[in-house]
């Protein structure tokens, strides 16, 4: 074989390897872009649910804080009058 043949293959085999390789990172991209996708829906769904946790955690507090039986248990101390504050 001579050299220009060789450097054909060469040059042939090369290009075929870097077709196959932009594919494959093109394959690798396209499942990349789907999973960011997936996992920001995700992020915005943990989100929301966070929010109505929080909302309830706040009501069931108030509505504990109200009860007859934490009042009976955990009375507020009054305040003494001193004949200093004014």
């Amino acid at each position: 074989m001579d050299t220009l043949l060789q450097s054909q293959i060469f040059f042939f085999i090369s290009s075929i390897g870097f077709i196959i390789l932009w594919v494959v990172v093109a394959i690798c991209l396209i499942y990349l872009i789907r999973a960011t996708a997936i996992f920001s829906r995700i992020m915005e769904k943990i989100e929301k649910d966070i929010d109505n946790i929080g909302d309830t955690t706040a009501e069931v507090l108030d509505d504990m804080r109200e009860s007859a039986i934490f009042q009976f248990l955990f009375r507020r101390k009054k305040k003494r009058y001193n004949k200093t504050d004014k």
